[in-house]
């Protein structure tokens, strides 16, 4: 695979590039939102619901970042480092993850442990935009 500069020729490698990178970045406000909200639910557990609701939000959003960027490697394009391939799909199945471990669980502990998961999936997110 080449680089992304050298199929920067591409016009449309380069709008997919574009709005993989800005929506890493509008994903790490998105993951944020959820832990403030997935935290408020520790106390208020009437937003648990809307707190789930987020969550799937998200990984929604999380997989049209991954389709963008499977798009933009099968058009030739690849990340700055290989890591990238790691922390990409580790992202996109941490908040899915996390609903089975609030499984059977009590409000307070589904809101910390929806918390965790956001918060994981933050980092991970966050690494991702750094390996570029």
């Amino acid at each position: 695979m080449r680089p992304l500069s050298a199929v920067a020729s591409s016009g449309l490698v380069n709008v997919l590039h574009g709005v993989h990178q800005r929506l890493g970045y509008a994903l790490l406000a998105v993951l944020v939102g959820g832990l403030l909200l997935a935290l408020l639910a520790v106390r208020d557990h009437g937003r648990l619901p809307t707190a789930r609701a987020y969550l799937w939000l998200a990984t929604a959003a999380l997989a049209l970042q991954g389709i963008l960027g499977i798009s933009l490697v099968v058009s030739g394009a690849r990340p700055a480092e290989g890591l990238h391939f790691l922390y990409g799909p580790l992202t996109l199945v941490t908040l899915p993850i996390t609903l089975l471990f609030c499984r059977g669980t009590g409000p307070r502990r589904e809101a910390w442990t929806l918390s965790c998961g956001f918060l994981f999936a933050f980092l991970l997110a966050l690494r991702a935009v750094m390996t570029g």
